[in-house]
């Protein structure tokens, strides 16, 4: 599990690339870096609605910064453009960056094209958010940051021309913009929990209250003993 010190908890960033049978990524994908020589991915808080893009355009606008401040559960959705580039790997691999920083915090991959997969974490070579770098995923499915635990419960991503999951609007966005562009898109979606981390004096009231607990149960032994 990957930890930061600071108290916000941010989604500042995100990747999608393939992975060969071997296990490896083979240098094709998207991430939320406009203007960068990637191919640019976009998230989406409804399935199929242009209306709600988080990110857009092939500049500043395509960066995104989600708050995952409150507890609770977060599903956003993917789309991609391949320009006609058939996938060619039988894995998916998904980065997670959180609070600005340019390393993954959770890496996952699943099944290209399955509906349900289970995701597994991923620490091997990746698609960074920079320049189209190559990153060391994080072989792990959860972050934390400050008082918040993020994890990543689950990860699809389909075909253009075939997905497992058609979608009713085939054609939101562009290889490097986020408008259709005659092409049906990759798509996908990903959902993450986010937890709050009991505090010093949290963990330590609560290991009070076990001590209690204990001493209680023990007296009333005693007392049955008599």
């Amino acid at each position: 599990m990957n930890t930061a010190s600071a108290e916000t908890l941010s989604l500042t960033g995100a990747s999608v690339y393939d992975i060969n049978a071997a296990g490896n990524y083979i240098g094709n994908g998207w991430d939320t870096t406009g203007g960068n020589g990637a191919a640019n991915l976009y998230l989406l808080t409804a399935r199929n609605d242009a209306g709600s893009l988080v990110n857009s355009g092939n500049g500043a606008a395509t960066s995104i910064h989600q708050d995952l401040s409150i507890p609770g559960t977060y599903t956003f959705y993917l789309r991609a453009d391949g320009g006609g580039f058939n996938w060619p790997t039988p894995w998916a691999g998904l980065n997670l960056f959180f609070n600005g920083v340019s390393v993954p915090g959770v890496s996952a991959f699943v099944p290209f094209n399955i509906a349900a997969p289970a995701p597994t974490a991923y620490g091997h070579g990746s698609l960074g958010i920079i320049n189209g770098d190559e990153v060391s995923a994080a072989n792990s499915l959860s972050f934390i940051s400050g008082q918040h635990t993020v994890t990543l419960s689950n990860f699809t991503w389909f075909d253009y021309a075939n997905p497992a999951l058609p979608n009713a609007n085939p054609d939101l966005v562009g290889v490097f913009g986020s408008a259709p562009n005659g092409l049906a898109d990759y798509s996908g979606k990903f959902t993450v929990r986010v937890t709050a981390v009991p505090e010093p004096e949290q963990w330590a009231m609560m290991l009070g209250g076990v001590a209690l607990l204990g001493a209680i149960a023990k007296r009333r032994r005693k007392q049955s003993a008599q």
